[in-house]
């Protein structure tokens, strides 16, 4: 996927577990309101990517860790949805948590893929799963996250 031949405006956006407008931790679940300073109305072609993810897994189990928004991303496939691709990131742990005496943090850095999408977020619903799809359980004070994204926005 090549970027089109034009302008283009950079729009990024910072979130983190502590500063959701609505959290429901113990299953995952955050919202955000995006508030854009300057956005056009208008854009050709918007590209995605994921900067950074950080995750503090203290005291966590899982092995995986599966961030879900719901941005979707253009002519793609996901088997679990058997639909569009929700997927932004994906981290597996070294080994399980109940085992480890460090490595508690886990950081996802991708800013090379380009993830398509057709609008840009006003609202950001982010969940974070395991594997299995199951809400991962982030409500104790040691276990929080950050997520940088960018997009190009092509006019």
């Amino acid at each position: 996927m090549t970027p089109c031949s034009c302008d283009k405006d950079i729009l990024k956006i910072h979130i983190d577990s502590e500063n959701a407008e609505y959290e429901s931790e113990t299953v995952g679940k955050y919202s955000y309101d995006i508030k854009l300073p300057v956005k056009r109305k208008t854009y050709k072609k918007l590209i995605l990517y994921v900067d950074n993810f950080n995750i503090q897994t203290k005291g966590l189990s899982h092995l995986s860790y599966i961030v879900n928004a719901d941005i979707l991303e253009y002519n793609s496939y996901n088997s679990r949805s058997k639909g569009a691709n929700t997927v932004l990131a994906s981290i597996f742990a070294y080994a399980s948590g109940s085992g480890r005496t460090s490595d508690f943090a886990l950081n996802y850095k991708n800013p090379t893929a380009p993830i398509q999408i057709q609008n840009i977020p006003d609202y950001l619903n982010i969940t974070i799963t395991d594997i299995d799809n199951s809400g991962i359980d982030l409500s104790n004070a040691e276990n929080f996250w950050n997520l940088d994204l960018r997009i190009e926005a092509y006019y």
